[in-house]
């Protein structure tokens, strides 16, 4: 498991552990699971999934560490 967090500049739409994370990516879809390789990118316009759980995004930044990932939008 590894600690997401989904949230725009006022509001957190998700925040807990998770088992995987998809997010369109600037060069194709990105999928992320524990022990990913760190990494900042930029997102497009799409759906962000956490554990099946889906947000439509208008773009924004993704940033995965050992600890998990943030999606900032």
């Amino acid at each position: 498991m590894m600690h997401v967090v989904v949230a725009k500049v006022d509001e957190i739409l998700f925040e807990g552990e998770a088992r995987s994370l998809k997010a369109p990516g600037a060069a194709g879809v990105l999928e992320v699971r524990p022990g990913h390789m760190p990494l900042v990118t930029t997102l497009k316009a799409g759906e962000v999934t956490v554990d099946g759980k889906k947000f439509t995004i208008k773009g924004g930044i993704l940033e995965v560490r050992p600890q998990g990932a943030t999606v900032i939008l």
